[in-house]
């Protein structure tokens, strides 16, 4: 089974449970490293973030469970951190907090302009996406989609995070093909030179497993026809269940072992003793 979860929120920023009732999920289930990494604060107005005067609390939080926990499971210290299309970079205050995390997501969840308070999100809502779309893109889907591969190509080779959140978020609103078609030539073209820049870095990639149960239907992230593309350039993966509650602590997990062993995957990376190893899949 699949040992470790490197994607759990809290009620530090959207996650429903405290860091610690996530944490005695985890041991509940078999777990035997994992990491907790809430949504980074923002520099503009939201309200599924962190809060910028909670970072200290959390940091904290997180190193006295490591303490109290330190016989039953090992804990990390992260944090989903977000790059912006617009200005290709993270925030400020990301690059400074982030020499103190044990590692960091990252990911994109906006789109357009990210300066004031008046955002579009990817993920939002199906009406926020096309709004955006039509807004920032004059309704071309295939020039945003563009700019977003690109700008997680940039993203990854920038700053090589330890993991590459959900890649292909932009489809978590897209069932039925109502903005796009990801079996076309182009779509997946321009996800592969992705892959290509990817394979360049030290950037793991995320087998994120938890979108069906916020949006039944979506599947995993990243879609099935991706991974055996991510086997061929041998980019490494660890797993996370971009866990917003107890219940989703190994949501899908057994689904996308096998998948992923049927892909020829063998290994996942996980931490241990505070670096990374390749763990055997099935072990």
């Amino acid at each position: 089974m699949l040992l470790a979860n490197y994607h759990v929120h809290s009620d530090y920023c959207d996650g429903k449970n405290t860091l610690e009732e996530m944490v005695k999920a985890g041991i509940a289930a078999g777990l035997i490293s994992m990491g907790l990494s809430s949504h980074f604060p923002l520099p503009f107005a939201n309200d599924w973030t962190m809060k910028e005067e909670n970072v200290e609390a959390y940091l904290n939080d997180i190193n006295d469970l490591k303490t109290r926990y330190a016989s039953q499971i090992e804990l990390y210290c992260g944090m989903e951190i977000d790059f912006f299309i617009d200005r290709q970079d993270i925030s400020d205050l990301a690059k400074v907090v982030r020499p103190q995390l044990d590692y960091t997501i990252m990911s994109i969840h906006a789109m357009g302009i990210t300066t004031g308070d008046a955002v579009s999100y990817i993920d939002e809502s199906p009406q926020d996406f096309e709004k955006g779309l039509k807004k920032y893109y004059r309704g071309d889907t295939r020039k945003f989609i563009k700019d977003y591969y690109q700008s997680i190509e940039i993203m990854a080779k920038t700053f090589e995070p330890e993991i590459l959140g959900h890649i292909d978020l932009i489809k978590k609103y897209n069932q039925n093909n109502c903005f796009f078609d990801e079996n076309e030539d182009w779509y997946q073209e321009t996800v592969c030179v992705c892959l290509d820049g990817i394979a360049e870095t030290s950037t793991r990639m995320e087998i994120n497993t938890g979108a069906n149960m916020r949006t039944p239907g979506v599947g995993r992230y990243p879609s099935d026809w991706m991974i055996p593309e991510m086997k061929k350039r041998n980019i490494p993966i660890t797993v996370g269940g971009d866990s917003h509650s107890v219940e989703g602590i190994v949501y899908e997990y057994n689904q996308a072992e096998k998948y992923l062993a049927e892909c020829g995957y063998r290994e996942y990376w996980v931490l241990k003793k505070g670096r990374w190893e390749a763990q055997p899949l099935g072990v």
